[in-house]
């Protein structure tokens, strides 16, 4: 059973929580997921050419959205704590434990994955500018 389909205010907290998620999640999938797929090629320098233009789109697209995935975050954190408090008083502690897991998955983003999609996307723009 997902958490969106509990009884209660939490399955309604829930339910707005999934539906919220969707657009940033497309976001991520389209910006950063590609640019972090380049990593293994850069860190074994056979980032091909093609493939190096191709994130270096992708980076500058990544880098303007970046300070609203952020703030995006900050919202998520918000509901968040709405659907663990929520949750708590009904009794779901599945969706207690939901929204823990997607708080600690939301901080490694912050801190880990998304630096590295800007920093793979950043030396793959560095790649392309050296090579024309």
């Amino acid at each position: 059973m997902g958490v969106q389909n509990l009884s209660g205010k939490t399955g309604s907290v829930a339910e707005k929580l999934a539906k919220d998620l969707k657009a940033h999640i497309d976001k991520e999938e389209s910006l950063a997921l590609p640019l972090l797929g380049i990593l293994r090629d850069l860190a074994n320098a056979k980032l091909s050419n093609a493939s190096a233009r191709r994130a270096s789109l992708l980076y500058v697209k990544f880098e303007e959205e970046y300070p609203g995935m952020l703030h995006g975050h900050k919202e998520l954190y918000k509901a968040l704590e709405r659907l663990k408090k929520v949750g708590a008083e009904e009794g779901h502690l599945t969706a207690v434990r939901f929204a823990e897991a997607l708080e600690k998955h939301s901080r490694e983003e912050e801190e880990v994955l998304y630096p590295a999609a800007l920093l793979a996307g950043r030396t793959a723009a560095k790649q392309v500018k050296a090579k024309s």
